[in-house]
């Protein structure tokens, strides 16, 4: 198993994370890497990918596990000349099997393109958004693990995975609160975090000791 860390940048932060599932899958076929399929009547692609990212937002820490028996230089070298800029792999790893990025995530650190301020959640955070046919206002600062000062930006890390909170839909919290202009083509994700033993550590570190 075979997991590549790349960007979803520029253009590519534009493709839906349905879209991205199919992309990848021809992206691989068209850089000649064997990708291995389920068994059983409707096989499939051995592919995994790390929680979602939100349409529009930068991401420079993006997780795809591919089961091949290539070597993950090889892997690593062909994804790169298929691919446009904006989806780039930076690093790879390889592991025994799927190491379950979407699974064990538990949070995720971004920065807003806004200078840094004191976020106060003691009287909680709302944002109000529509779900399916109805709007519902939400208190996200429990979905609020903590802010940084990110090189004079506003850094926040985020819960991911089972109890995801959208960076965008911060955005749209500290906008009326505070009376910000966060866009969410200006947030961007650093890091995914995980899961594992009870002890929370970046999913780089984890593929690390996987290998």
């Amino acid at each position: 198993m075979i997991v590549l860390k790349y960007v979803k940048t520029l253009d590519a932060r534009f493709i839906s994370h349905i879209d991205l599932l199919k992309h990848m899958s021809r992206i691989l076929r068209r850089a000649v890497v064997p990708v291995k399929h389920s068994q059983g009547f409707n096989p499939h692609a051995l592919i995994f990918f790390s929680p979602p990212t939100v349409l529009g937002v930068n991401s420079y820490a993006e997780y795809v596990a591919i089961d091949t028996d290539m070597k993950g230089e090889e892997v690593f070298t062909r994804y790169n000349n298929s691919v446009p800029e904006g989806l780039k792999a930076i690093e790879w790893f390889e592991c025994a099997k799927n190491p379950n990025i979407q699974g064990k995530s538990v949070s995720a650190d971004y920065v807003f393109d806004v200078d840094y301020f004191d976020v106060d959640l003691s009287d909680g955070l709302t944002v109000t958004y529509k779900k399916k046919e109805d709007f519902v206002t939400e208190d996200i600062s429990g979905k609020i693990f903590g802010t940084f000062n990110a090189d004079g930006r506003l850094g926040v890390r985020l819960a991911s995975g089972n109890n995801n909170l959208r960076a965008d839909r911060l955005a749209t919290a500290l906008n009326e609160k505070y009376g910000k202009d966060i866009k969410v083509t200006t947030i961007a994700k650093l890091c995914q975090f995980v899961l594992v033993d009870g002890v929370e550590k970046s999913v780089d570190e984890y593929l690390r000791e996987t290998l």
